[in-house]
């Protein structure tokens, strides 16, 4: 590997995998039988504007999806395997608690001499996981990375609330969808491509809001399987949206600042959608909706695949091409925001 530093760090290729399967919010109304709870048919979706969604098939896992996505990556970058010195997946679900998945990924694609290890950070992993890449390549430790991620977010979605309030509390989990994503990050030569500024900020004394998966005490498995692990998304969502929409605009607009540009200058913006309302309060940031790519009514709170499916799709539709300005942006439990440019 040529270990001399680059002029810049680029995304070269992106990749998505959307399972075949549709569920509509219809669906889900009526198997959690929300009409109990005094809500009337068609309500989920007026509230989240979420249509449908796309689950995988009980036999996929996370790293199916997303070795699925990293060969559409790689492709799209026209890169083999064996040119990747390093893997990173960061997504929420895994195959397995130990080892890191992207050994599982590595493995799948042929990526068998890359050094591999996760990054998880709620549905923000994906862009640290970019950010990785980025210092790892400008450091000289890696020339070429694929950042990956894997959700089957659907196994959080629980329909046996006993009351209104805890429905209200699992509400989150009947947004999400399943997909893999991928990402070739790679250096470059051309000081007219690649990332600009970045900018991260965490506000960890929030972290109570959101949170799915819960280890539970020793004393406390479940009582008909023995599991140890509560797997619902259980999220405080006016109190994740009271905190997290003001503070939004700065972490954007500090990076859009140091940038030098203008939300006028923006070709498309790319970020993680919860839901529909989150999308329309990103007015608030000065950034015009149009320019957003967004993907959340077709399918749902993608959660760490966001950003590689709607650059995937911005890919496929001829839009996506060399010289378009780009802003890369999500905000996830936690609480974490980041944002960040790029030159396409």
């Amino acid at each position: 590997m040529d270990r001399k530093t680059p002029v810049g760090v680029c995304i070269m290729g992106v990749g998505a995998e959307i399972p075949p399967r549709v569920v509509t919010t219809a669906e889900l109304e009526q198997q959690a039988d929300i009409g109990r709870f005094g809500f009337e048919p068609g309500w989920l979706e007026r509230v989240t504007a979420v249509t449908e969604r796309r689950w995988a098939e009980p036999d996929v896992t996370p790293s199916d999806l997303a070795a699925a996505a990293a060969r559409t990556a790689l492709a799209d970058a026209g890169r083999e395997p064996g040119e990747i010195d390093t893997v990173i997946f960061a997504g929420i679900t895994k195959d397995y608690l130990e080892p890191a998945a992207a050994n599982v990924v590595a493995d799948a694609v042929g990526a068998t001499e890359a050094r591999v290890f996760d990054v998880m950070n709620a549905c923000n992993g994906f862009i640290d996981g970019i950010d990785v890449a980025d210092s790892l390549i400008r450091s000289s430790k890696a020339r070429r990375v694929l950042v990956t991620t894997g959700e089957r977010a659907s196994i959080a979605t629980w329909y046996r609330a006993p009351t209104a309030e805890e429905f209200i509390r699992t509400l989150a989990s009947y947004m999400v969808s399943d997909g893999g994503g991928a990402a070739v990050v790679e250096a470059t030569d051309d000081p007219g491509r690649g990332f600009r500024e970045r900018e991260f900020r965490s506000f960890p004394t929030e972290w109570r809001h959101a949170i799915g998966g819960r280890l539970l005490p020793t004393d406390e498995r479940c009582t008909s399987c023995g599991s140890l692990m509560d797997p619902r998304f259980l999220v405080d969502g006016r109190r994740m949206f009271e905190f997290g929409v003001p503070r939004l605009p700065h972490v954007v607009g500090s990076v859009m600042v140091r940038s030098g540009w203008s939300f006028e200058d923006l070709d498309f913006i790319f970020c993680h959608e919860v839901h529909k309302r989150f999308i329309d309060e990103l007015g608030g940031t000065g950034g015009p909706l149009r320019k957003i790519w967004s993907t959340v009514g077709r399918f749902g709170n993608t959660s760490t695949m966001s950003l590689p499916l709607a650059m995937s799709e911005a890919r496929a539709a001829g839009k996506l091409v060399a010289g378009r300005k780009v802003l890369l942006m999500g905000a996830c439990s936690g609480i974490s925001m980041a944002a960040l440019t790029m030159v396409w």
